[in-house]
């Protein structure tokens, strides 16, 4: 291969790789946390996460994911994190999932240039799969669980968005797990959380006996709307 080929050839190679990962850090979702993880098991993300697209009513971008609570008595008395955007010491959430310090039921927190606002989800069940997307745009988070809307919550102010990494299940999380953890640049549409829920969490196959049959995640009647 004589020195006009190889360069011409090197050439090619940096420009493919150039576009393929600016497709990558582009890219509207990204999987942070695919298969099954314990829940007390901290993951700091090295994924660099692309800015929401600013749609017509303004920014926007979501969070979704599988977890399941076993024990809601593990470290009784604090909030459990099951994921956050921000650093590990809580001091910037945009936004974080909780496990509630004395009860049975997950804690939305989201910063705003108004203050933290705070979201309950209430009578969550031991041991069954939960499907949870944070979708939220510059006025308004909506909660939806099992592929259902279970509030509308309108922000005081604009969300304060954060450059750091995703981070689950800081200082032993909670008793349980998380799988399927990703992020989206975007608003989801119910459309897309019906989708996103109707797929199952993935085993972790690395793991020995993996996570066995999961239970019937796809059965709602357990779980009831707490106003």
């Amino acid at each position: 291969m004589d020195i006009v080929t190889s360069i011409v050839v090197a050439a090619v190679v940096i420009v493919i790789a150039f576009f393929y990962f600016k497709n990558q850090s582009n890219s509207p979702n990204i999987t942070i946390q695919s298969s099954i993880t314990d829940g007390k098991k901290q993951v700091n993300s090295n994924i660099a996460l692309p800015n929401s697209v600013n749609q017509k009513e303004g920014m926007a971008f979501s969070y979704a994911c599988w977890m399941k609570v076993d024990d809601f008595s593990y470290r009784y008395g604090k909030q459990k994190v099951v994921f956050t955007k921000g650093p590990e010491d809580l001091s910037s959430m945009c936004p974080a999932l909780f496990v509630d310090a004395n009860t049975n039921s997950l804690i939305v927190k989201l910063d705003t240039f108004g203050g933290v606002e705070t979201i309950p989800i209430g009578n969550i069940p031991a041991k069954k799969w939960l499907h949870v997307v944070l979708a939220i745009d510059q006025e308004s988070i909506d909660i939806y669980i099992n592929g259902k809307l279970y509030e509308h919550h309108t922000l005081s102010n604009i969300p304060k968005q954060n450059s750091d990494t995703v981070r689950t299940s800081v200082d032993g999380g909670f008793d349980g797990s998380i799988a399927s953890l990703e992020y989206f640049n975007y608003l989801l549409k119910p459309a897309d959380v019906s989708a996103l829920a109707a797929k199952p969490p993935v085993p972790d196959m690395t793991v020995k006996d993996g996570v066995g049959t999961l239970p019937p995640y796809f059965d709602i009647s357990w779980w009831t709307r707490h106003k």
